[in-house]
């Protein structure tokens, strides 16, 4: 199954079920081969993830298409980096 997984295949992650495009591949000088999710922005090992033809229906994700939840994902993203630079540029006194 790991030989169908490619750049831009949409898989799902055997231990959580988390879904996700694969946006880059490496292999380990040991041979293990990984995949970048871009729905997380983690690597996940080849053989715990599987190739799917379409998302699983979810309640909050009825109804959307595939690039709408794509953009959905990326608003929530955008929305996660603009709190963490907010953090980051807080100053403490003392």
């Amino acid at each position: 199954m790991a030989a169908q997984i490619r750049e831009d295949s949409l898989v799902r992650y055997k231990g959580t079920g988390t879904v996700g495009v694969v946006k880059a591949l490496k292999e380990e000088d040991n041979g293990e081969k990984w995949a970048f999710l871009d729905s997380t922005g983690l690597y996940y090992r080849i053989d715990a993830l599987e190739p799917i033809d379409f998302i699983p229906e979810r309640k909050e994700l009825e109804g959307m298409t595939f690039e709408e939840i794509q953009e959905r994902l990326k608003q929530q993203q955008e929305m996660m980096d603009r709190a963490k630079m907010q953090d980051e540029t807080l100053e403490t006194g003392g």
